[in-house]
């Protein structure tokens, strides 16, 4: 993204502003640092290591968050412009991203180039004995992690040419930058994913390019200037190491909310086939959205259900599978994914073929 001038009283409020305005949560940072900008005195500790009276970071019963003030760092992170005017107007402050509220996840590769610890741990849970072609010699940096990671999975080069927002840090890391549609999705882990590779999701901050701390500038590099979407192999290995949301709360939502129930036929009334149909909508869908083993089979039984609803018509075809692509993302499932897309497609016709008889009133699906 465009990067503000030198640091300075105006450069951090229009850098804020900036990534504001592109659906990013932003909070201050202490002037030349990359730390949240220290709390007002009533959620100060009152010792080192203490907890604060009203229970920092957990904001439950404090006041300062709805009063409009930045205490919480990124737990207080906001996209309206009033109050980002009022924080950083008159103050040297840099710019914070709280990833998860922003639906973002940074890879955040460290450049400490010293030996490497066990094999074991350059990308934990892999076993690289299986893997003569990796080339651990060559590993002393996360940059080198990463592409180690691509190597054994046989995935394009994440930082050759890199399709995503890329920023250099003053130490010489890298962070690379991925949205991913799911304010919910991940959590931050250091090292988790590999040695020297953390990750920042959740409830995490991302310095923001163009802010200036006594290291030096976050730099954004290469073409990109937007976050790509997050690559679903990559996120596949955030699961794989446990970084994915597991909270049941945030799977409770259910099915997208912009899916429209189906109307009642000409042929029915509204208590009748259409309240059967949409009834077997959402239960479809809240599976295929909570479905996290056996998802191509889950899509593939719902499709075919929903597409005997189809056949039968009470559902529309093209409304059914848009439905089903947004339920399918909400499990992790990339939507553009062709192997997905044809599953849906195939079951979809699969069952327009059958279409399905509907029970008399009363009668449960």
């Amino acid at each position: 993204m465009p990067e503000g001038g030198e640091r300075g009283v105006n450069g951090g409020l229009e850098l804020a502003l900036r990534c504001a305005e592109r659906g990013w949560w932003v909070h201050p940072l202490l002037p030349g640092s990359k730390r949240p900008a220290g709390n007002c005195r009533r959620c100060r500790p009152p010792s080192t290591g203490a907890r604060p009276p009203c229970g920092f970071p957990d904001v439950d019963g404090c006041a300062c968050r709805e009063a409009g003030r930045y205490c919480h760092g990124m737990r207080a992170a906001t996209r309206e412009r009033e109050l980002i005017h009022r924080w950083w107007r008159g103050q040297d402050f840099g710019v914070g991203v709280a990833t998860g509220p922003s639906g973002l996840v940074v890879l955040d590769l460290d450049d400490h180039d010293r030996p490497p610890p066990d094999q074991a741990l350059l990308l934990p849970g892999v076993d690289l004995t299986h893997h003569p072609e990796a080339k651990l010699d060559r590993v002393r940096t996360g940059a080198d992690v990463l592409e180690l990671l691509c190597r054994v999975r046989r995935a394009a080069s994440l930082l050759e040419a890199p399709a995503t927002l890329t920023v250099q840090t003053p130490s010489g890391g890298i962070h690379l930058w991925y949205r991913t549609g799911d304010r919910s999705r991940y959590v931050q882990g250091a090292g988790r994913l590999g040695w020297q590779v953390d990750v920042r999701a959740g409830w995490s901050t991302a310095v923001a390019p163009g802010t200036v701390t006594e290291a030096g500038r976050y730099r954004s590099v290469g073409h990109q200037d937007r976050p790509a979407r997050l690559p679903r192999w990559v996120a596949l290995e955030l699961d794989r190491v446990g970084l994915r949301h597991r909270d049941p709360a945030a799977g409770a939502a259910g099915p997208p909310r912009r899916v429209r129930l189906p109307r009642p036929t000409r042929e029915r009334g509204p208590q009748d086939g259409a309240a059967y149909a949409a009834a077997a909508l959402r239960g479809e869908l809240e599976a295929v959205a909570a479905a996290r083993a056996g998802r191509n089979d889950t899509i593939n039984r719902a499709g075919f259900r929903l597409g005997q609803l189809v056949g039968a018509g009470l559902l529309e075809h093209d409304q059914v599978h848009q439905a089903l692509t947004d339920a399918a993302e909400q499990a992790g499932i990339d939507p553009g994914e062709a192997k997905a897309q044809s599953t849906l497609r195939r079951a979809l016709q699969a069952g327009m073929r059958s279409p399905r008889t509907i029970p008399s009133p009363g009668a449960r699906s």
